[in-house]
């Protein structure tokens, strides 16, 4: 009896504990999972952090795992690659408030690093998890961000003269979805983005009712971080107006432009949205700068105090104004952030102009913001180059600016020495900058300009001011000599639009010729009398500037002699920044591959017709100079061309095919067989170093491609493509130019190639003067540049 009573009491106290054991067991995973959100919460509020700080890529490195991407790779996030089978990971995510809100960060950051493909897959995989949680407040941030997204592929279309109104309608459609989905407190950073995209694009629009329900809102606001970004960013919405209203008008706007007179100009003067009077802007960044104060954010107060110095900038307060800027600068130094403090420096600069200041106070305030954007070009080169881009477009004004006031003389003195050398230094840089965006690293200088010592070569910078084009002419041994031609920026701008778009259509020689003339007066005319005392000069050396890259200077027309610049004798090159492209003679005999491909082809949407010449050309170099096997059609891949390229010892290449360069990088290719080839393929394929070779490439030629129309950093792409690749000399069109012709050219230019001490750019003239006696309209023989070593 006793034994079964133990028994009994045994198993009714394991049944009890059995029974205990489920709720303690619930309770335990609830509370591991509990504390897994908030750790994860809290990853994410990290991850928040570091974005708003500028840290992106450890912004990305901290999301990854928490969304359980941990194989991902942030700098292929970064870089805008995204395999097939990584698509189908995020596509497969289990849906959670996480990762509804994770995916949202992400897409953020990629947005913020360039890599606007990779963010709107991101962003649109954390709308679908929103939405099917019915998470309305996730739901409206996932459609904010796709709209910030959207604004800012209009942006890069607008950056290269493309149409960018589908997009901006792409983004105000989004913003209008985030605010039908959130509630009263979100509402308001969707309105004032949707705000500040129609004052700055959409100048016909009626947005009265829509900044007058911003400011009940933004004028109840309690004092926090968020309110102060709010503040700033109405306040910069409401000068926009202003601008617009009273730009037309505007005696106290003078130049030097401040920012928001570039920004928010528009084609036509706002008549139906009549905004609050520049006073209660005023107060806006007022409050936004007390509230920064109050609550110790150095970062927000800075950028309040400077707002404000720009807004008195623009109604002519100029020493109000310097007293702000001053402020808002030592703040930003004392947390170390570069990227306000060259604002306040260049907005210093401006403000010393403006008040008739010391000159040497705002060249030097100038030289301290060109500084401090060199080094945040450096930290920021390795996150993306389409950040570069976009921030080259912000920064160019400064160093534009710079040389203007380098320049500037009183009376009709020239610029000292000094001066001149350091308005081509600042241009150089400049240049130098955009080519290291293109390539995604930093570039070693190979060559001071000031030892370049080629005698037959005269060195052109045309620098465009805004009422003038500077030119400084450099030859070996001699002092910097400079002319300046007085013509306004927006005409020397119209002359060159209309040169370049005759330049690409058949018979338009009569307008070609019109517009050319012009810019010959402006920039050769002035140099004549000096170029003819110097009768050793066989090639001229052009260092372009802006929208001046895409004019072949060929074409440039002489209306005293009646004859463009191809019939004079002297060889043309393009040369971008001329410590990178130093010019030696070639190194050796040429050995060219050749290849390419002239099926008609349509790849993603793109339709590529049949080049007829392909094989004569390619198998008449072979006549010319010792040559590959051509790589023909389906053969012209990408694992072909990499192994004849790495296996081979070529000292230049030559590809016959379909191609585009654009400062675009989803718009940078050549055509291979069914195959795009973006700009790092082209420049990985071609770059042949290893450890058993050490010659250069000498010579890449693209046949058959062309630079995209209206985009002035294409040949600076060209140039990248040829350092990435350790090519020293690219040769290409600026349009693409017809088969036959093209065919012929290049024939022509190979056989003279081959000659003993020919250089390149001589072979190039003497091609190009051949085909004018055959052909002599513009449109056909014009296109061709050599852009880098010209020896």
């Amino acid at each position: 009896m006793k034994k079964w009573k133990i028994w009994y009491l045994l198993a009714a106290l394991t049944a009890f504990l059995c029974y205990m054991q489920v709720p303690v067991s619930a309770k335990i995973a609830r509370t591991q999972v509990n504390s897994k959100i908030e750790i994860f919460q809290r990853q994410l509020a990290a991850a928040q952090n570091l974005q708003s700080a500028g840290l992106y890529r450890q912004a990305c490195n901290t999301l990854l795992p928490v969304l359980d991407l941990a194989e991902f790779d942030c700098a292929n996030l970064i870089d805008n690659q995204l395999s097939a089978t990584e698509k189908a990971i995020i596509e497969n995510l289990p849906d959670s408030e996480i990762s509804a809100s994770g995916l949202k960060i992400l897409g953020d950051v990629l947005r913020l690093t360039g890599a606007l493909n990779n963010s709107q897959i991101i962003l649109n995989r954390s709308l679908a998890a929103a939405q099917n949680l019915q998470l309305d407040a996730d739901i409206s941030a996932a459609y904010l961000s796709l709209g910030n997204t959207q604004r800012a592929f209009g942006k890069r279309q607008q950056d290269i003269k493309k149409d960018a109104e589908p997009n901006y309608q792409k983004a105000l459609d989004f913003y209008e979805k985030a605010i039908a989905y959130s509630g009263p407190t979100e509402q308001l950073q969707a309105q004032l983005n949707k705000l500040s995209l129609l004052v700055e694009t959409k100048p016909d629009s009626d947005i009265g009712n829509l900044w007058q329900e911003i400011k009940s809102k933004v004028d109840n606001l309690p004092a926090s971080t968020q309110s102060i970004y709010d503040r700033i960013n109405f306040a910069e919405s409401l000068a926009c107006l202003s601008v617009q209203v009273i730009e037309p008008h505007a005696d106290t706007m003078k130049w030097p432009f401040p920012p928001a007179v570039n920004r928010c100009a528009v084609k036509s003067p706002r008549k139906n949205a009549e905004p609050p009077g520049l006073i209660y802007v005023a107060q806006l960044l007022a409050t936004a700068a007390n509230d920064a104060e109050k609550l110790g954010n150095l970062r927000a107060e800075s950028y309040a105090k400077g707002s404000l110095g720009e807004l008195y900038e623009i109604t002519g307060q100029i020493s109000e104004a310097k007293q702000l800027t001053d402020r808002a600068l030592g703040i930003a130094q004392s947390i170390r952030a570069a990227d306000i403090a060259y604002k306040w420096q260049w907005q210093l600069g401006r403000l010393t102009v403006k008040s008739k200041g010391d000159k040497k106070s705002a060249i030097g305030a100038y030289q301290a913001s060109v500084q401090t954007l060199q080094s945040l070009r450096k930290d920021l080169i390795a996150v993306n180059p389409d950040v570069q881009f976009s921030f080259r477009d912000n920064a160019e004004p400064v160093y534009r600016e710079l040389v203007d006031l380098l320049l500037t003389t009183e009376g009709n003195t020239q610029p000292d020495r000094a001066n001149l050398e350091q308005a081509i230094k600042q241009i150089d840089a400049l240049q130098l900058a955009e080519i290291e965006n293109f390539l995604r690293c930093n570039v070693s200088v190979l060559l001071p300009i000031d030892r370049i010592a080629n005698k037959q070569a005269a060195l052109i910078y045309p620098i465009i001011l805004e009422n003038r084009i500077a030119i400084i002419l450099q030859l070996a041994g001699q002092p910097l000599a400079y002319y300046e031609t007085p013509v306004s920026r927006k005409t020397l701008e119209t002359a060159m639009q209309n040169l370049q778009s005759n330049l690409r259509e058949r018979g338009k020689t009569p307008k070609v010729i019109a517009e050319s003339q012009k810019l010959y007066k402006w920039l050769i005319e002035p140099l004549e009398p000096q170029l003819q005392q110097n009768p050793q000069i066989e090639t001229l050396v052009f260092v372009l500037d802006g929208n001046l890259r895409n004019i072949p200077m060929t074409v440039l027309y002489n209306q005293k002699t009646e004859q463009y610049l191809v019939e004079d004798k002297y060889a043309i090159a393009i040369s971008p920044s001329l410590e990178l492209f130093a010019p030696q003679p070639l190194q050796q005999k040429l050995k060219v591959f050749v290849g390419g491909i002239g099926e008609p082809q349509n790849i993603d949407g793109k339709n590529f017709e049949f080049i007829y010449k392909l094989r004569e050309e390619l198998e008449g170099i072979a006549k010319k100079v010792s040559a590959s096997k051509p790589l023909l059609d389906t053969n012209f891949t990408k694992a072909n061309i990499q192994n004849y390229l790495q296996t081979g010892n070529f000292s230049a290449v030559h590809l016959k095919t379909h191609g585009e360069f654009s400062s675009d990088p989803d718009e940078t290719y050549i055509v291979a067989y069914k195959q795009l080839l973006k700009g790092q393929d082209i420049a990985n394929l071609i770059d042949t170093k290893n450890e058993e070779r050490s010659n250069n490439i000498e010579l890449l030629v693209l046949s058959a491609c062309q630079t995209a129309a209206g985009d002035n950093r294409a040949v600076l792409g060209l140039a990248g493509i040829a350092v990435r690749a350790g090519a020293r000399s690219t040769l290409s069109t600026l349009w693409e130019a017809r088969d036959a012709p093209n065919t012929e050219l290049m024939l022509k230019f190979y056989g003279e190639l081959a000659k003993p001490g020919m250089t390149r750019a001589k072979a190039l003239h003497i091609a190009q003067q051949s085909l004018f006696e055959r052909y002599p309209a513009p449109n056909i023989w014009g296109t061709y540049i050599l852009v880098g070593n010209w020896l």
